[in-house]
């Protein structure tokens, strides 16, 4: 059971590497149980610390069965408002694709479909428009991370959304790929979205949020 978790926070330049001077911390701390859009989850108030004080972010919601994670929309729509360039915004990827999203699966033995169908874009040269949405998931094996001085055993779970969008002859075709790492009785220690290219625009800059620390019993 964790009360709170404490992540670095920074942006990724167009070749995946950190962004120092972006670099901040988020907290998310326990809230309460309670359904949330039809699943049984847990709730955490997030806060941000940018500019040397911590503000509030809303709230953040994960749902956990028996060897699965899900993600709120709540999640996606933090990690995604990250991403943005002049004429290009991901903020929108994830709406009215659904309430919850199924990021860890330990018995998948193949790729699973996140949502696929259309959804409304302001997109660079086209504007506004519907865009062909397909977001896939896969189990992309495990790697060894260090939360706080101590070695945990994570699962990497990769996704591709892929976006597709023709109007008056211009065509838009983006990949955007990233990673959830999720280890047995701590959570989501990593997460991010890659750098990526739109056409027109050039490279985007990614996001990254990785665990630094957590505690485990609620403060007396």
């Amino acid at each position: 059971d964790i009360y709170s978790y404490t992540y670095d926070e920074y942006d990724l330049d167009t070749t995946n590497s950190p962004i120092n001077a972006t670099r901040h911390q988020d907290s998310l701390t326990f809230t309460q149980i309670l359904t949330k859009d039809g699943k049984s989850s847990t709730e955490f108030n997030v806060l941000t610390n940018i500019d040397g004080s911590y503000a509030d972010a809303g709230q953040e919601y994960y749902a956990g069965e028996t060897n699965k994670l899900y993600a709120h929309l709540s999640v996606f729509q933090s990690m995604f408002a990250n991403i943005e360039s002049e004429g290009f915004t991901l903020e929108a990827l994830f709406n009215g694709a659904g309430d919850w999203f199924l990021i860890a699966d330990a018995k998948a033995t193949s790729a699973w479909t996140l949502f696929d169908g259309k959804i409304n874009f302001d997109l660079p040269i086209i504007g506004s428009t519907d865009a062909d949405v397909k977001i896939t998931m896969k189990n992309d094996g495990s790697n060894s991370v260090t939360i706080d001085g101590k070695t945990a055993t994570a699962d990497k779970y990769s996704y591709t959304a892929n976006i597709k969008a023709t109007t008056n002859g211009q065509v838009i075709d983006i990949d955007v790929k990233g990673a959830f790492w999720v280890a047995p009785n701590i959570g989501v220690v990593k997460s991010n979205v890659n750098s990526f290219n739109v056409p027109l625009i050039g490279g985007i800059e990614g996001t990254e949020r990785v665990l630094v620390k957590y505690t485990v019993q609620m403060p007396v």
